[in-house]
């Protein structure tokens, strides 16, 4: 991520502050709410950091959703996938799989997320992590909700 990449609000991102439409967790909007399209991504973090937890992470996950862009350039996202770009830290990447799981699961998640925050900081710990929450989720929400949770996180865990 380019720390001196001025960070701007999608109609998507507006969308969602003007009516909650899209229900983003409450950190994940706050950090919303701060962009004002004027701000680098370092000058939020160096702002916010010590108020809140993991602001770089939140951009990425904002960034990986279509809520906001980047230096101009969002994620492409789409209902079955979601795309990280390939030089994105570990930190980041649980923060977008983290937003995968609050979009798909939505109530349910809760426990699919306690797992993922205690995910090991490594490629593979990620990945027995989500294959595990896959197991889970298949057992205790819904196959379908699996495959998709699954499918969108197997994406986000290529760019590693």
């Amino acid at each position: 991520m380019d720390l001196s990449a001025i960070v701007t609000k999608t109609s998507k991102g507006e969308e969602e502050i003007q009516s909650r439409k899209y229900g983003l967790d409450r950190n994940l909007r706050y950090v919303l709410i701060l962009i004002d399209g004027k701000s680098s991504v370092q000058e939020l973090v160096d702002e916010k950091g010590a108020a809140l937890p993991d602001v770089r992470g939140s951009l990425g996950a904002l960034a990986e959703q279509g809520f906001i862009t980047i230096g101009g350039q969002g994620s492409k996202v789409s209902d079955d996938t979601c795309a990280v770009p390939d030089n994105q830290d570990i930190p980041t990447i649980k923060a977008a799989l983290i937003a995968i799981a609050n979009e798909v699961l939505g109530a349910d998640a809760g426990k699919i997320v306690s797992k993922l925050e205690a995910a090991p900081d490594s490629p593979e710990g990620l990945q027995e992590v989500v294959n595990s929450c896959k197991k889970v989720v298949r057992l205790l929400i819904d196959e379908k909700k699996a495959e998709a949770l699954m499918a969108r996180c197997s994406t986000v865990l290529k760019g590693l």
